[in-house]
């Protein structure tokens, strides 16, 4: 990106994720569907993704209120995080591995704890110090 410049990001609706999943479904592969449709292939491939592994309601749009789409919330992510919070902070066992055990988003955990509780990860940070 050149220099002075800011990216700009917009909220693509439902309706649009939904001809992404119409398109794949019809046989279009992700950079024919991103022509089509003027969407980046990458942005298209991640939707199809997410589309495969968990369905149309993945493609909701995202709600930090919790009321609509998958993501419920910081109160209600805060609980399903709670067991996992405690494993991250008092083990060296991979996030990745972590966030599969309690069935919790990989990217979505990463985010919780460097955003709203960045004391677990300068305690997971010690353990490595001490092996």
């Amino acid at each position: 990106m050149e220099e002075g410049k800011t990216r700009t990001y917009r909220q693509h609706p439902f309706s649009e994720r939904l001809k992404v999943v119409e398109l794949y479904e019809r046989g279009y592969g992700s950079k024919r569907i991103g022509r089509t449709l003027g969407l980046d292939d990458s942005l298209v491939r991640g939707w199809l993704r997410k589309y495969r592994a968990r369905g149309l309601e993945a493609l909701r749009p995202y709600s930090r209120s919790g009321e609509s789409g998958l993501t419920c919330g910081r109160a209600c992510a805060e609980k399903k995080f709670q067991q996992a919070y405690g494993v991250y902070s008092s083990s060296l066992e991979p996030v990745a591995s972590i966030a599969r055990r309690y069935q919790l988003d990989y990217h979505a955990f990463r985010y919780h704890v460097e955003r709203y509780h960045p004391e677990l990860k300068a305690r997971r940070a010690s353990l490595k110090q001490l092996v």
